[in-house]
């Protein structure tokens, strides 16, 4: 990539709103270097993220898209591929499954533009009916960002991608907005002596019911122990009819998704992430950095975040009975819980926003020179 004028880029993603890929495309597109990129978003759904991205003048197209199975998939695609003639796009880095399905595709038919795609999460939570498609696509792609070594691992062993394909780029995390300097309660849980929680989208795959039954088990070993879910989504009222079942009652506090998650973050002094399965998660790097004790599940990079007795734990994806063992000696640990949080914000400034734009643009420039 010569010197001179900055290079137009697109990056693509199905929504601007929550979410921790939604998110780490805002990032990128905030902290790279204009004098060498020209950031344009394209997205379906939008979401609170135009707002700021807006005000940095970067560019946000909508793309017209209601489904892939209605003609109006050509007309969506037609759009995209003039966004991309028309403002000089030179790369084109789609962040998710169902926009890589449209991305990659339309950017194919542009010559000389480069296409990467990304490796976010394990294919078992891409739909079925997008598993193969999306894998076609990394295939059409020149290249593919994977946000951690599990994932890099992932398309190397289970699907053969050659290793010279699959770059590595962690998610970077504002350290400026999540830090543990000002930590204090939210008024829903401010009367708690030790507040435990978790935020994060209520799917499935979260197995968030975990933790409300191993809180259920342990919270008497703490008068006044609190759990915080902070979260939306197509499990919330599963999960309110199952803390209504144990008993949980006012002991168990929910949220709605919120912009401000350091806040959250900040209330709380054991974070939970029971994941059954992970790529590299924003909610724990997140947590890690506003000095929270953190258990999660053994899952995805998760070992690449936590030293185990160091900067935080690990339990079991999916084992019950290894989480509430987790969660009951973390409770009983008051000496230890503010070296280990301690230790787990020192180690998330070596995952800085900085040095993951710096990485990002490294891998732009290897395949736009």
């Amino acid at each position: 990539m010569s010197a001179g004028k900055p290079v137009p880029i697109l990056l693509i993603i199905r929504s601007l709103g929550h979410g921790g890929s939604e998110r780490q495309l805002a990032n990128v597109a905030l902290a790279l270097d204009r004098t060498m990129f020209e950031p344009h978003v394209a997205s379906v759904l939008g979401g609170f993220h135009v707002d700021a991205l807006r005000r940095a003048e970067i560019p946000v197209f909508e793309i017209p898209l209601r489904s892939f199975v209605t003609p109006g998939v050509f007309m969506a695609a037609g759009k995209l591929r003039r966004y991309i003639r028309d403002h000089g796009i030179r790369l084109v880095h789609t962040f998710d499954a169902p926009l890589s399905l449209l991305g990659i595709p339309v950017a194919a038919t542009c010559p000389g533009v480069i296409r990467l795609s990304s490796q976010r999460s394990y294919m078992s939570l891409v739909p079925p009916n997008y598993k193969w498609p999306f894998l076609l696509t990394h295939r059409m792609a020149n290249g593919i960002v994977a946000n951690c070594e599990a994932m890099r691992q992932h398309l190397l062993r289970d699907y053969s991608f050659p290793a010279g394909k699959v770059a590595l780029c962690y998610n970077g995390l504002d350290t400026s907005r999540f830090s543990a300097f000002g930590r204090a309660r939210l008024p829903e849980v401010e009367s708690a002596s030790l507040t435990i929680g978790t935020v994060c989208v209520l799917r499935p795959e979260k197995n968030v019911g975990h933790l409300l039954e191993a809180f259920a088990r342990v919270r008497s070993m703490r008068a006044g122990a609190r759990l915080l879910i902070v979260g939306s989504g197509p499990e919330k009222e599963r999960l309110e009819g199952l803390s209504a079942s144990l008993g949980l009652g006012k002991d168990c506090v929910y949220l709605p998704s919120t912009p401000d998650a350091a806040s959250a973050m900040r209330s709380i002094d054991i974070f939970v992430q029971p994941s059954l399965t992970e790529g590299l998660p924003n909610s724990v790097m997140e947590a890690m950095a506003c000095g929270c004790t953190v258990i999660a599940s053994r899952v995805g990079g998760c070992p690449e975040l936590i030293e185990e007795g160091v900067s935080g734990f690990l339990s079991e994806p999916g084992d019950l009975e290894s989480l509430t063992r987790q969660l009951g000696y973390v409770i009983g640990q008051d000496a230890l819980r503010p070296r280990i949080a301690e230790a787990a914000a020192a180690r998330m400034k070596e995952f800085s926003l900085e040095r993951s734009a710096r990485r990002m643009q490294e891998i732009y420039q290897i395949y736009l020179n």
